[in-house]
């Protein structure tokens, strides 16, 4: 990896800085890394860290794709100083130090889903005998078993991923990936562009970030899409949805050229909400193939995933039904859905909110209110800091977290009514 640079400025601690700094001067460069938004605490880097104010001069600058313009950016491009996303750089310091040699990876991105794809690819995996290294916001798991570690999903993470000693070495490495894919994927899978939202302070939406999976790709990998749109410019792709390369039949099975004459039964029988996982399942089954995994195989894995926590998983706790849709990623979209999601018996009480130490961005509590309302729920309890004047004013229950919220709506119900969990919180 030659940079061509004599020292590198590395944004944003608080989201993979510090890692993708510090593998840097371990590679040879002078690097450094800024705090753009004052949160370092003392001690927990031998790197160099500075404010904006104080970066002085370099010649190459590493951000995140979602940081706004700023003093960092504004010289770079006054001085035609090269920039390079976390994703890029963290892809090419994979590639320097051979961290996935003799690995197959599959980075996974989009809007929604990316969670469940990547479990659901998992499982189809595990049924072809490999051995896979799973990194999602969910944790971090090695042959189907959970470490018991969670990083984030930034770029950066990827590499302390592949340095867990706890996993042996995998044969292949699935990594969910939030906006965008860093380069180092056989398969690239972009589950959804919609709902895009604005990033970098307004200046950008999210799924131009996101294109970075079919941007970075390297020579020979495949990208996979819905079938929405075409990748421009990208020789192997496969798309899943209507029309596309797999695609589910007229009875709910999947299908597709590279199995013409033969289906595979998505598991409609499990206690999952169809919907939810109706995509998903299609977006793996499409990465597997993409993996040469054998149809029979992909159809095994399917018969022994059920479900993620927080994706619209169906439980029971204590006689009630609980509908799980608690999750880092969960949306106002969601919340709608959770509550018009069919099924749901008695009363049904909804949990929603934001535990605000778990997330970056919360639930904008007027709207989540007038869901609940509109949705008619009979019962509400809302979670979190922003939202305890909002229950107050409402005369709603009321909880610090996920769990008390829980708790408070097992003593409004009784066996046989419904629990809806709508809690933006990372688990």
């Amino acid at each position: 990896m030659d940079l061509k640079a004599s020292r590198v400025a590395v944004a944003d601690v608080n989201h993979g800085g510090l890692v993708l700094a510090e593998e840097l001067c371990c590679l040879g460069y002078d690097a450094f890394a800024v705090d753009v938004y004052g949160t370092r605490k003392p001690g927990e880097t031998q790197v160099e860290v500075v404010r904006p104010a104080d970066a002085g001069r370099f010649d190459a600058l590493v951000a995140p794709v979602h940081m706004p313009p700023g003093p960092l950016t504004d010289y770079a491009r006054k001085e035609g100083i090269p920039v390079f996303t976390h994703h890029r750089m963290a892809g090419m310091i994979v590639a320097a130090t051979g961290r996935l040699d003799g690995v197959r990876s599959v980075e996974i991105t989009g809007t929604r889903g990316k969670t469940t794809t990547a479990f659901a690819l998992a499982a189809m995996l595990a049924a072809a005998g490999e051995r896979v290294l799973l990194h999602t916001s969910s944790g971090l798991y090695f042959d189907g078993a959970s470490l018991g570690i969670r990083l984030s999903v930034t770029p950066a993470s990827i590499i302390r991923a592949l340095d867990e000693p706890l996993a042996a070495r995998p044969t292949v490495f699935v990594a969910e990936v939030s906006l965008g894919g860093c380069g180092t994927a056989d398969v690239g899978v972009i589950t959804a562009l919609r709902e895009e939202y604005p990033i970098a302070g307004g200046t950008a939406v999210s799924s131009q970030a996101k294109m970075q999976m079919i941007e970075l790709a390297k020579p020979g990998s495949t990208v996979v899409h819905d079938s929405s749109y075409c990748a421009a410019g990208v020789l192997k792709q496969i798309a899943f949805g209507p029309g596309g390369d797999v695609c589910y039949d007229d009875s709910g099975r999947i299908r597709s050229a590279r199995f013409p004459g033969e289906t595979i039964d998505p598991g409609a029988s499990r206690d999952l909400d169809r919907a939810a996982y109706r995509q998903p399942l299609l977006a793996a089954t499409a990465a597997a193939l993409a993996l040469d995994v054998r149809r029979e195989d992909i159809g095994r894995g399917l018969e022994s995933f059920d479900g993620v926590p927080g994706r619209m998983k169906l439980t029971t706790l204590a006689g009630r039904r609980l509908v799980d849709n608690s999750s880092s990623g969960l949306s106002l979209a969601g919340v709608e859905h959770a509550l018009s999601a069919g099924g749901h018996a008695g009363r049904r009480v909804l949990v929603a909110g934001e535990e605000k130490y778990n997330v970056c961005e919360g639930l904008e509590p007027g709207r989540l209110l007038q869901i609940a309302v509109d949705a008619g729920a009979d019962g509400l309890v809302l979670v979190g800091e922003r939202l305890e004047e909002a229950a107050r004013a409402r005369r709603c229950a009321w909880a610090p977290n996920m769990d008390d919220g829980i708790a408070a709506a097992l003593a409004m119900t009784s066996p046989g009514d419904t629990i809806i969990s709508c809690v933006k919180t990372w688990r």
